[in-house]
C-alpha cells in the first residue's frame, strides 16, 4: 500500500500528498479528476462477487453496537456498507495509493474514511437520467468531503458510465437531457474522483449487462493548510483560475485550501482572479484588503455579496 498507513481505531489514514498547486487547482476549477483502472482486477472480481451474494462476507472486524442480523440486512440493502469492513476491499480499494495521495493532498492528514456507500445496479441498456445534483449538495469555498464513484468492471461508454458537467460544482446549473458530458468511463477498477456538488448522471447506455457502480465519500478531520506538493515558481496572482462568473468562485475555494479563507476579497470586473492570455499585465485587485466576496448563495444578480 506504499506509504499509506491506515488506523483501523480512528478509521482514518494518512500518507504522502501526490498532487501539486496546480493539481490542486485544477481539481478547484474543473470539479473532478479520473483515474481509469487502478484497482487490481483480482480486487475487481471480487468486489463484484461480493455485491451479486457469491461470495461470503469476512469482516474484518463488527462494528461496535452491530449484531449479525445488522450486518445482513446492511449487507442486502442498496447502501452495503459493511463492504468496507472487508480486508481486502479496505486495501485494494478504499486505501488504493493513487486515490489516497491525492485524498491527502485535497484534505489533509488522517484523511476519514468512508461510512456510507450507495450501490447504484443498473441492468442495461437504459436511457440517460437527467442532470442532478446529489441530495444535500453544498455550494461554498469549504472542502470538507470528496466523493468517490467506484466501476468493478470494464465500463465502455456503451455500458452507461457516470457522466460529468466540469465546472458545475459551484452553482446550481440547469442543462439540457441532450447535452453531453465527460463520461468517467475506463477498464474494471476505474475511480472517480469529484467535487460532491458536481452535476451528474448516469449516461445513456446501449450495451447489455450488469453495470455496478458504487458511491462514497472521504472526509476532511484537520484544519485545511496547503500542505501538498508546492511548485516554486507557482503565482497565485497570474494562476489560471477559470473564466466569466467562475474564477471568483475557484480562487475562494483554493484560497480556503490554504487556510486562508477569511482574508479573500476581490474587487470585481477585469480584476483578479479573472485573466485573459491577451493582458500586458499582472491582473489587479490581487490581495485586496476589501472589496466582495463570491455570491455562494445567488441572492444578488451580479454574483457578488459584500465582504467588508
Amino acid at each position: 500500500m506504499s506509504d499509506v498507513t491506515f488506523d483501523r481505531e480512528a478509521w482514518n489514514f494518512d500518507c504522502g500528498p501526490t498532487l501539486t498547486d496546480s493539481q490542486v487547482l485544477e481539481f478547484c476549477r474543473e470539479g473532478y479528476i479520473l483515474l481509469p483502472g487502478v484497482v487490481d482486477d483480482a480486487v475487481n472480481e471480487r468486489a463484484r462477487a461480493w455485491l451479486e451474494g457469491k461470495i461470503p462476507a469476512e469482516p474484518s472486524f463488527v462494528p461496535e453496537g452491530m449484531t449479525d442480523q445488522d450486518m445482513e440486512r446492511i449487507r442486502g440493502s442498496h447502501e452495503p456498507s459493511t463492504l468496507f469492513l472487508e480486508t481486502w476491499f479496505i486495501e485494494g480499494v478504499l486505501l488504493q495509493p493513487q486515490l489516497a495521495g491525492i485524498m491527502r493532498s485535497l484534505l489533509g492528514s488522517k484523511v476519514g474514511l468512508p461510512i456510507l456507500v450507495s450501490h447504484h445496479a443498473s441492468q442495461c441498456p437504459l436511457e440517460a437520467q437527467g442532470w442532478h445534483h446529489d441530495a444535500d449538495h453544498v455550494f461554498g469555498p469549504e472542502l470538507n468531503f470528496v466523493e468517490v464513484f467506484y466501476f468493478p468492471q470494464d465500463t465502455p461508454i456503451e455500458l452507461g458510465p457516470t457522466e460529468i458537467a466540469p465546472r458545475t460544482h459551484v452553482a446550481p446549473t440547469p442543462r439540457d437531457i441532450e447535452e453531453g458530458g465527460v463520461f468517467a468511463h475506463g477498464p474494471a477498477g476505474t475511480l472517480g474522483i469529484h467535487h460532491q456538488s458536481i452535476l451528474h448522471r448516469r449516461g445513456v447506455s446501449t450495451a447489455s449487462g450488469l453495470r455496478h457502480m458504487l458511491k462514497y465519500n472521504y472526509w476532511r478531520s484537520v484544519p485545511a493548510e496547503a500542505d501538498w506538493i508546492r511548485e516554486p515558481d507557482f503565482d497565485l496572482q497570474t494562476a489560471e483560475y477559470g473564466g466569466h462568473n467562475l474564477a471568483r468562485y475557484v480562487a475562494h475555494m483554493f484560497y480556503w485550501l490554504h487556510g486562508r479563507g477569511d482574508d479573500y476579497r476581490i474587487i470585481g470586473g477585469q480584476a483578479w482572479p479573472w485573466t485573459s492570455p491577451n493582458q500586458i499585465g499582472k491582473p489587479y485587485g490581487y490581495e485586496a484588503k476589501s472589496g466582495y466576496l463570491p455570491d455562494w448563495r445567488k441572492a444578488n444578480q451580479d454574483g457578488y455579496t459584500r465582504g467588508g
